[in-house]
C-alpha cells in the first residue's frame, strides 16, 4: 500500500537580510518536508493557512512541484512572515505577521487517515486540539516541537521558551524532533540522551535529537543510538532538521528500521545542506547509496560506553 504523507503547519514569507543582500524566499517546515517527500517518491498534501499576499507566483510554483495544496486555505490575515538577519555567523529571527491557527475543522480526516502526518508549527499555529484529532486518525503522529516554544518578545524577536502546550503535545508524538539546545530550553535537560528519554518518559514514542554538525540521537523505549554526520561541504543548514525528521518518519514507516530510517534521515539532510535552500535535495536513490555506506557507523550508547 504507498504511503500517504501530509504535513501540518503555516508557509511562511521569509525576508533573508545576509552581508548586505536582502531576498524573499517562502520557507517552514511543511516547505523542507515536502520537497523531501517528492524527493523519496510520495506526493505530499499540505495542510496550511496563507493570506491574500501569498503570491499567485508560489501557488502555482508549488502546485508544479507536484504538492497537493488542495488542504491549502486563503483567509483574511496576513500570512506568516519573518525576518532572518545573518550577523558574524548567527541568526536574529523577528515575526513580521502572523496567519489564523489550522483548527480541527480544517482538516480533512479522509485525507489523513493511515497515513503519516508531521505537524511542524512554526509559531504555534497547530493547538492541541488540532493535535489530538490528528492522532486519533493517522497511522504515525510525527512533531517537530520548535514551534511550540516559540514566543516573542516586545521587539517581535523569536525566542525559546518552555510552554504547557509543547509539554502536553508530546505524548501524542510517534516521532518527536527536537534540535538539542531546543530540548534543553523545553525541559532544562542539556544531556541529549537524558533529554530524549524524559520526552519519552512524557509519552513519545521515537525521539530525534539533532546536533548539527555532531551528529544526532535517535532514542526510543528500548533503544538509544547515536548517528553520526555524514561528511559534506556544508554551505546552509536551513531546513536539515525539517528533512531529517521527515526522512526518517517515511523511511520508519517503509521498514520499521530505526537504524535504516536514521541512515537515510542524516544522509539527505547531510546532502541538503551542500546547497542553497532545498537545491541540496537529492532523490532517494542517491541516498539510499550514501546511506548503505554508512549506517554500521551507527552505534548503540550501550556499544559506545564501552570503547
Amino acid at each position: 500500500m504507498p504511503i500517504k504523507v501530509s504535513l501540518v503547519g503555516h508557509i511562511s514569507i521569509d525576508t533573508i537580510i545576509h552581508e548586505g543582500k536582502v531576498q524573499k524566499s517562502v520557507g517552514g517546515t511543511v516547505i523542507y518536508g515536502s520537497l523531501a517527500t517528492l524527493k523519496h517518491g510520495i506526493k505530499p498534501y499540505i495542510i496550511s493557512k496563507v493570506g491574500r499576499d501569498f503570491s499567485d507566483e508560489y501557488f502555482i510554483k508549488l502546485n508544479r512541484m507536484g504538492i497537493d495544496l488542495s488542504g491549502l486555505r486563503v483567509v483574511s490575515s496576513r500570512t506568516t512572515s519573518f525576518k532572518l538577519k545573518y550577523k558574524n555567523g548567527q541568526r536574529d529571527l523577528y515575526l513580521l505577521s502572523r496567519c489564523d491557527d489550522i483548527f480541527p475543522e480544517d482538516i480533512n480526516v479522509d485525507k489523513i487517515k493511515n497515513g503519516v502526518v508531521i505537524i511542524g508549527p512554526i509559531v504555534g499555529e497547530v493547538p492541541l486540539s488540532t493535535v489530538k484529532l490528528i492522532s486519533n486518525h493517522a497511522t504515525l503522529t510525527v512533531i517537530d516541537i520548535q514551534g511550540y516554544i516559540r514566543n516573542i518578545d516586545l521587539d517581535n524577536k523569536v525566542l525559546l521558551k518552555s510552554t504547557p502546550t509543547a509539554l502536553s503535545v508530546i505524548k501524542y508524538a510517534d516521532i518527536l524532533h527536537a534540535e538539542i539546545y531546543e530540548a534543553s530550553v523545553l525541559l532544562g535537560i542539556n544531556d541529549p540522551i537524558k533529554a530524549a528519554k524524559s520526552i519519552i518518559n512524557l509519552g513519545a514514542g521515537i525521539v530525534l535529537i539533532t546536533l548539527g554538525e555532531e551528529g544526532s540521537y535517535v532514542v526510543s523505549k528500548s533503544e538509544a543510538l547515536y548517528v553520526p554526520i555524514v561528511d559534506a561541504k556544508t554551505i546552509d543548514r536551513t531546513g536539515c532538521g525539517d528533512v531529517y525528521t521527515t526522512v526518517f518518519a517515511i523511511e520508519y514507516q517503509r521498514t520499521g528500521d530505526m537504524y535504516f530510517a536514521a541512515a537515510m534521515a542524516t544522509t539527505a539532510s547531510a546532502y541538503l545542506s551542500e546547497g542553497i535552500g532545498p537545491k541540496g535535495l537529492q532523490p532517494r536513490w542517491r541516498v539510499k547509496r550514501k546511506a548503505e555506506e554508512i549506517i554500521d557507523k551507527i552505534k548503540p550508547i550501550e556499544e559506545l560506553e564501552k570503547e
